[in-house]
């Protein structure tokens, strides 16, 4: 199965939050999925960690790439083309 994180699941993933469902959390951690995540959420993530909104996310706002690829997850790259598609 192929899985894209949202900002909140992954800053819960690695902090093992109880806000993240038993049912994600197990589905993330089985090693037959392919776990994804989006540049948006990088963005996401450094907006509300700047604007003071995610004061909790220092280290996953400054070091994204690093971070992400320590949990053997997937860069999802964003483009003007995917950002406009309107679907299917």
């Amino acid at each position: 199965m192929r899985l894209l994180l949202d900002a909140h699941a992954l800053i819960w993933w690695p902090a093992g939050d109880e806000a993240l469902s038993r049912r994600a959390q197990e589905a993330i951690a089985d090693e037959a999925n392919t776990i994804a995540v989006s540049a948006a959420s990088a963005m996401e993530v450094a907006t509300k960690f700047r604007i003071g909104k995610l004061p909790g996310a220092a280290l996953l706002a400054q070091d994204f790439a690093a971070i992400v690829a320590g949990q053997g997850f997937a860069e999802l790259a964003i483009s003007v083309r995917h950002a406009r598609s309107p679907g299917k």
